[in-house]
């Protein structure tokens, strides 16, 4: 610890020796580029130069070399056209037609153009197609019939993941260019979240009827089943899958929802009041610019639902400024003054205007332990159209900030009312972010791959590698959390099917973090099926919470910081992919070796 200090005091210099695993994460942790002159970085040994370049790509400090390649950096369709006619790999090919269907292409399919049914063998068993072809279809691609016969070879292999290949073709449905769904698969809380969210990619229109009416209770008998793709659920299908099966409700509602799509009744849902149901049908709720009454005097209660938690009072208040302005200015005053962060944060996404206390609610938002409402505060000068020297006043206190989050992100808002801003100087260390440096120091000075082990309730394990050589800093962070027990008995607050599943909320909502952020270390290494990374609310602002794809997302490459993947991907995919929301972690481990 002496020796970390000691580094940490003195200003990053060429040294003569090199630059070393230590040297890299040093400069990265400050954000301040190594002064080596071109002869020096050019005597380096071949490793410490590597080392070098990646760490000055990564530190991010005006003027830097760029980390992305143009075609990650500014996407556009000529240039993912010509990635696509050279593209061989099957990760260059999923790579081409995933970034040319965000782009809207209806040539996305030429990505695959050379694929033949001899080429299905090899085609990687989890980088799935099903969505990324109906996509392009739906954009006005059309299947050769040397694709046509690579897909039925690779159906009758095997290879076709049945609910995702349902999840597509209602979406073809939907949108035209299919008749007919295929049989029926078995509901299970990952069918009916993928059929879910394939459903609310159509028109509102086609979706109305069965939003409205077929969801009022959770019945195994809905016509909503059937049309979804899906064979009648069980009721111990429909409890484990309530909470996510009501975040699409909630999802799916267009803005503004219509009255008749809030069931004001009781209805039997098993999770009814669970916070996590709660919270997504908060954002739900939030959607309806039209009062209901039925809801008035539960809203204007204190607390309003009777809910006890300030956090979830936060999430309510969206909705509750629609519902019952003079209830929510109530409450954000409350919320303001209080003691939790994450619904302070909510709160002041509710001010229309600064308010007349901004001094006393800036001391308040300085001494919080969670980032949201800092970032909400800084960017909320802007949206309050501050006058610019008075944003300037405001800004500049942030620059000292002991977070270097709140730093960057008072520079960011700075830079665009002043281009001269310097670069933040980085802050002095904590006790926590020496904590990390010399774990991250020790791991990635000894190189081998860290192991955690995540038993989610019902005796489900998925182990992680994740490599310390990367992503150093990331990876000493979420060990020493595991070490705290920081993970154990949380929820899994999102599952996104074909995408994501995230987990690490100390709220069980998608909200907040462990009381400090982490630099974010980026990297090229491909974001494919099983890959684990950082969530993010912005540069440099990682905690606690990370996500595992389930299928490639390499939009994700190089902005989100890769810290491993999945063991045993067989067998811990196919878990992912099955997953409900809100599953409980019973324990998350490191693993000895």
């Amino acid at each position: 610890m002496r020796r970390l200090l000691l580094l940490l005091s003195l200003p990053l210099l060429a040294q003569g020796s090199g630059f070393s695993v230590r040297d890299a994460i040093l400069a990265e942790w400050r954000r301040q580029p190594p002064a080596f002159t071109e002869a020096q970085r050019n005597a380096l040994p071949a490793a410490d130069r590597v080392r070098l370049d990646r760490a000055l790509r990564r530190i991010g400090t005006p003027g830097a070399p760029a980390l992305l390649p143009p075609e990650l950096e500014q996407p556009t369709e000529a240039l993912w056209l010509a990635c696509a006619a050279s593209a061989r790999s099957p990760q260059e090919r999923f790579t081409a037609l995933f970034f040319l269907n965000r782009l809207k292409s209806a040539r996305a399919l030429e990505a695959l153009a050379g694929l033949s049914a001899a080429d299905a063998a090899t085609w990687p068993r989890h980088l799935h197609l099903e969505a990324q072809v109906a996509t392009a279809r739906i954009h006005g691609g059309k299947l050769t019939p040397a694709l046509q016969a690579f897909f039925a070879a690779r159906q009758k292999a095997g290879q076709v993941e049945p609910i995702r290949a349902q999840a597509a073709r209602l979406r073809l449905q939907m949108a035209g260019q299919e008749q007919a769904l295929l049989p029926p698969v078995p509901a299970t809380p990952g069918s009916l979240l993928a059929l879910q969210d394939a459903w609310n990619r159509g028109p509102w229109e086609q979706r109305r009827e069965l939003a409205v009416n077929g969801l009022r209770t959770l019945d195994p008998a809905s016509p909503l089943w059937p049309r979804l793709g899906l064979q009648p659920p069980t009721p111990a299908t429909l409890a484990t899958a309530c909470v996510g099966i009501l975040s699409r409700r909630a999802e799916g509602l267009p803005t503004p929802a219509p009255p008749e799509a809030f069931p004001l009744e009781p209805a039997p849902w098993p999770c009814g009041q669970d916070p996590l149901a709660l919270w997504y049908g908060f954002q739900g709720l939030a959607k309806a610019r039209q009062p209901l009454p039925s809801l008035a005097s539960a809203l204007q209660a204190d607390p309003p639902l009777g809910l006890a938690e300030t956090h979830l009072q936060g999430a309510l208040l969206a909705a509750l400024r629609h519902q019952a302005p003079t209830a929510a200015d109530a409450l954000r005053t409350r919320l303001l003054a209080g003691s939790d962060a994450i619904a302070r944060a909510a709160a002041l996404e509710d001010l229309a205007t600064a308010p007349a206390d901004l001094k006393a609610l800036t001391a308040r938002v300085w001494a919080d332990d969670q980032f949201e409402s800092q970032q909400t505060l800084i960017q909320s000068y802007a949206r309050w159209q501050l006058a610019p020297a008075e944003q300037i006043a405001q800004l500049q206190p942030w620059l000292q900030h002991p977070d270097w989050a709140c730093r960057l992100e008072a520079r960011r808002a700075l830079v665009k009312l002043d281009p001269a801003t310097p670069w933040p100087a980085a802050p002095e260390p904590g006790p926590v972010d020496r904590a990390i440096l010399t774990e991250a120091v020790r791991l990635a000075e000894r190189g081998r791959p860290v192991r955690l082990r995540i038993t989610f309730r019902g005796q489900r394990q998925v182990t992680l590698r994740l490599d310390p050589t990367v992503a150093p800093m990331n990876v000493a962070n979420l060990v020493l959390l595991v070490r705290k027990g920081y993970f154990d008995g949380r929820r899994v607050p999102r599952v996104v099917p074909d995408f994501v599943v995230q987990l690490g909320s100390p709220v069980d909502t998608m909200d907040g973090g462990p009381g400090h952020t982490v630099r974010c270390e980026n990297s090229l290494n491909w974001y494919g099926p099983g890959s684990v990374g950082m969530a993010l609310s912005g540069k440099d602002t990682g905690g606690s919470q990370f996500f595992i794809t389930t299928n490639a997302t390499p939009h994700l490459t190089g902005r989100y910081t890769r810290v491993g993947q999945v063991e045993a991907p067989d067998r811990a995919l196919k878990l992912l992919d099955g997953l409900e929301l809100g599953a409980r972690i019973v324990r998350v481990q490191v693993l000895p070796g």
